[in-house]
């Protein structure tokens, strides 16, 4: 079993409503949907769901902090974690890397938006119809975008991601 805050006893054995992967770099969040192949910057989940988080660290530890949730968990470099919750307010929330991880550990945050199914369902829809569309390549991407797509093939991150991840935040 992962370590971390997991599924209370009587729905440990129970799959989740959603299950998101979370990989922590220098010095991002990417999300990845594995039931729709989406990767996004930011982490979107339905409201009164049972969400699943599974969390790895690329380079160095990390801490996955949803300060409104009282949910921290550290993620170490090959150590596999998970952290369990159901949001019950739908909401926009700040999720922070608290743990040093670098000079630029201060940017290192994204979002966790907590939303009806109904626009849950839309959001998932217009990042699986944008992705499919695979219209920017690294090659065009912006120059951070390139920089940074030779450092995430060494540390085994999908350069293709970091450019789905700049097309959905500018």
């Amino acid at each position: 079993m992962a370590l971390g805050i997991g599924a209370s006893p009587e729905n440990a054995n129970q799959p989740a409503d959603l299950t998101v992967n979370v990989t922590g770099m220098q010095y991002a969040w990417i999300f990845n949907y594995p039931e729709s192949g989406v990767t996004a910057g930011e982490l979107h989940v339905p409201v009164n769901q049972d969400i699943k988080i599974n969390l790895e660290a690329k380079d160095v530890i990390h801490a996955f902090w949803l300060p409104e949730f009282r949910l921290k968990q550290d993620v170490i470099p090959g150590q596999g974690t998970e952290l369990r919750f159901v949001p019950t307010r739908i909401g926009e929330y700040p999720i922070i890397c608290a743990e040093l991880c670098g000079p630029y550990h201060g940017g290192m945050n994204s979002r966790l938006y907590v939303q009806t199914q109904a626009d849950y369902d839309l959001w998932l829809q217009s990042q699986v119809a944008s992705q499919a569309d695979g219209s920017q390549t690294v090659a065009t991407a912006d120059p951070g975008t390139r920089v940074l797509a030779a450092y995430a093939e060494q540390v085994g991150v999908n350069p293709q991601d970091l450019v789905q991840l700049h097309a959905h935040h500018s």
